[in-house]
């Protein structure tokens, strides 16, 4: 909404004006949870009606694929009102939009920042239509700008992005994903874990509800608690090891959500069980909103350990942090964190070697100390033989060759000033790899052609 149709709170006021935003520009209100539960909830009411009608139906056909459908229904039904009590505990984000810069709420939680505190901008896009967005700042402070669906919301993604183009700040198509360090797989196809779940899961989850149920307890509770504890174990060891037993662990979690909800129904028989399923269901969405925020804000897994390892391995030296130059504005605006103009950054877990004859530095770039859902940079540096204009691998002819060999190869490299730089994932065999490969190009690429072509000259 415009300036002159949508009303600023006075605490909101109070803020923009303590950090000189200047006059309002416009405001967007985001979807509001409530509304989002309420319409997933009619969404699960019309399953579950199916499946009424289905059972009334195979009152009169007893067949199975009737029996099928039944129950899909009735899964379906729980999975739709599972997510709509999900949405519910979504926070609610209006963001209001000033001359220099952006003042949010979420849950009435004021926040505010002016446009040179933002590092980058993700808009995703369908058409020409916005279809999420949303901003983080120098600090790590994230801000999605949610109600897609409203017919304002294009119009003032569109603002916003404006302003971060004209000040030069990188905006992506798709948010960064977390660093998920750790979760590295443990080289075993899906069908071995699920065998291996079903079968060691389903003895764990017995030896733990077994006791239980024989020392008194009543056997519902038992088998929950044996599910519980379970799933929460697995997803830990997922976590660390491999991100299929993490899925595997949320499984057997769901499993004891869905006992928990029969043990209840019938522990009150006088209540509807639709109404006592919703409830309980609530409430486990409640729960799970509260665990999964409290997961995400813990900090990551460091790859301190494993980068010594591996500079041992290699006889490379390893630095816990070490400041380096900013090439140029260009890779300025493609590291994450790095201020506007500012003549180095910091790079931490550090590994410093040499590979094909030529130095290679390898370090990671976060904006803050990070948490379990904060982007990681991993960046590689690679020194230059002399000064190179800024072009990124595609630059070159659309073969990516220069001189009749090859370059635009993964990884997506770029050039400025006196490095050839790249950003990807951090594990050990990705840096060994990419560091043999991007010493290879810079030993290997015709700079003085490269730099006749990117000037626009003729080839030398």
């Amino acid at each position: 909404m415009d300036a002159s149709t949508f009303r600023v709170p006075p605490r909101v006021a109070a803020l923009a004006t303590r950090q000189q935003l200047g006059t309002l520009v416009a405001g967007h209100k985001g979807a509001h949870p409530v509304v989002e539960c309420l319409s997933g909830l009619v969404i699960a009411g019309l399953l579950f009606g199916a499946s009424a009608g289905v059972y009334w139906v195979g009152q009169f056909f007893a067949v199975k694929p009737l029996a099928m459908l039944f129950l899909l229904l009735v899964l379906a039904g729980l999975a739709a009102a599972g997510y709509a009590f999900h949405l519910l505990f979504r926070p609610y984000v209006v963001v209001y939009h000033f001359e220099h810069g952006l003042v949010w709420t979420r849950n009435r939680r004021a926040d505010a920042a002016q446009f040179p505190w933002f590092d980058e901008m993700y808009v995703s896009r369908k058409e020409a239509k916005a279809t999420a967005a949303g901003l983080v700042t120098l600090d790590g402070r994230e801000l999605d700008i949610t109600g897609a669906d409203k017919p304002d919301y294009t119009t003032f993604v569109d603002r916003i992005e404006a302003v971060m183009v004209s000040r030069r700040r990188l905006v992506r198509t798709e948010r960064r994903g977390p660093a998920g360090r750790g979760a590295q797989g443990i080289g075993l196809s899906d069908r071995a874990l699920a065998v291996i779940a079903v079968i060691g899961g389903g003895a764990l989850v017995a030896a733990i509800a077994v006791p239980l149920s024989k020392a008194g307890l009543p056997g519902p509770m038992a088998a929950v608690i044996g599910f519980l504890l379970i799933g929460a174990g697995i997803g830990l060891i997922g976590a660390r090891v491999d991100g299929r037993i993490a899925v595997i662990g949320g499984i057997f979690a769901a499993v004891a959500g869905i006992v928990t909800m029969i043990a209840v129904a019938r522990a009150v028989p006088y209540v509807n069980q639709y109404v006592t399923a919703t409830v309980v269901l609530a409430a486990e969405m409640g729960i799970v909103s509260v665990v999964a925020g409290l997961y995400q804000r813990l900090p990551a897994l460091p790859p301190t350990r494993a980068r010594r390892r591996l500079a041992g391995r290699l006889g490379w030296e390893f630095l816990p942090a070490l400041d380096v130059p900013v090439p140029g504005p260009q890779s300025g605006r493609r590291l994450i964190g790095v201020q506007e103009g500012a003549p180095s950054v910091q790079l931490h877990d550090v590994l410093r070697g040499t590979v094909n004859g030529l130095p290679v530095l390898v370090g990671d770039r976060h904006r803050r100390r990070p948490r379990r859902s904060d982007p990681v940079q991993t960046v590689w540096m690679v020194p230059l033989p002399a000064l190179v204009p800024y072009f990124p691998h595609t630059a070159l002819n659309p073969a990516g060759q220069a001189a009749g060999r090859p370059f635009a190869i993964t990884p997506p490299w770029w050039v400025e000033g006196s490095f050839l730089l790249c950003e990807g994932p951090g594990d050990p065999e990705t840096i060994v790899a990419w560091s043999n490969a991007l010493t290879r190009i810079v030993a290997e690429m015709p700079w003085d052609t490269v730099r006749a072509v990117v000037s626009g000259g003729p080839p030398a």
